[in-house]
């Protein structure tokens, strides 16, 4: 374990690493309470299955120690794991409800099913109007911040008219979002792992390289991303044949040894780096409240 100066360095790193990944969180509907959830499922089987003692079995008194949690916490997460739960249980959002309860019926849609474009607010007490079905939600929330979320997320559109419509009812994914999903699960967690085994072997590290430069001009992107994209191809091409080589299901006569996993990955990134804008561009549209 290192100093206190190296903790709060690490605990710094780890923040800049959060950042992308609270904001795919928000923007897949995944709530910090759901986040807090997960974490905690993480500390819990890491820690039951990699910080094992080896002359004692794992105790909740010992993992409760590690990880800082509550031994009835970490009964209870052993055994939901032990019983064949699903750990991870994420709950549906405040937005999600509202959809939900907007295409359930009157008065809110037709009896089919089909969403009513709805007045902001209504003057009469049971006539259907957006406020009233986010009221029906939650009382905790401001009807104006949930409107907001909609309209940045995409789901709802003001018309013309300042009336409130739904635009997106059920999200389909691409073919290919699972897959790309498991990869933001896997390829992360490999570069992580890279980076802290060179922390703890500075004399023995492993591959980890990157070119860097932070004055590059948009209009180079496009040439750039072609030229990334065709280098890459050929480093995953010669990275395939060396590994090829090696893996004893394809070359029996490969040296032995314990059964390993290796992976050689490269990959481009850039981002904009100059000054956010400072105003904020209104929605499109007006609120209309209903007479």
């Amino acid at each position: 374990m290192v100093g206190r100066a190296l903790r709060d360095q690490f605990a710094a790193a780890v923040y800049r690493l959060l950042r992308p990944i609270v904001r795919q969180l928000i923007a897949q509907g995944i709530s910090y309470p759901a986040f807090c959830r997960i974490v905690k499922e993480a500390y819990v089987d890491v820690a039951d299955r990699e910080f094992v003692l080896g002359f004692k079995r794992q105790t909740d008194s010992r993992l409760a120690l590690v990880t800082g949690l509550s031994r009835k916490e970490i009964a209870r997460l052993r055994a939901r794991r032990a019983d064949g739960h699903a750990l991870i249980e994420v709950e549906d959002t405040l937005a999600t409800h509202v959809v939900g309860r907007w295409m359930a019926g009157p008065p809110f849609a037709t009896r089919d099913g089909t969403p009513k474009r709805l007045p902001y607010e209504s003057t009469s007490a049971k006539g259907p109007s957006f406020a009233r079905l986010v009221r029906q939600i939650s009382v905790d929330i401001p009807v104006r911040s949930v409107l907001d979320e909609l309209l940045r997320s995409g789901v709802v559109a003001l018309q013309p008219n300042g009336e409130v419509a739904l635009r997106r009812q059920v999200h389909i994914p691409e073919k290919d979002v699972a897959m790309k999903f498991s990869l933001l699960g896997s390829d992360p967690g490999e570069l992580f792992s890279t980076i802290v085994y060179n922390i703890d072997h500075p004399a023995a590290p492993r591959l980890q390289r990157k070119v860097v430069y932070d004055n590059i001009g948009a209009d180079a992107l496009a040439e750039l991303r072609t030229a990334a994209a065709a280098i890459g191809e050929e480093f995953i091409r010669r990275a395939n044949l060396l590994l090829h080589t090696y893996d004893r299901d394809r070359n029996p006569a490969a040296p032995g040894g314990e059964r390993t996993r290796v992976v050689l990955a490269a990959y481009y990134f850039d981002e904009d780096t100059s000054e956010p804008a400072t105003r904020a561009t209104p929605p499109p549209g007006r609120i209309r409240r209903s007479r």
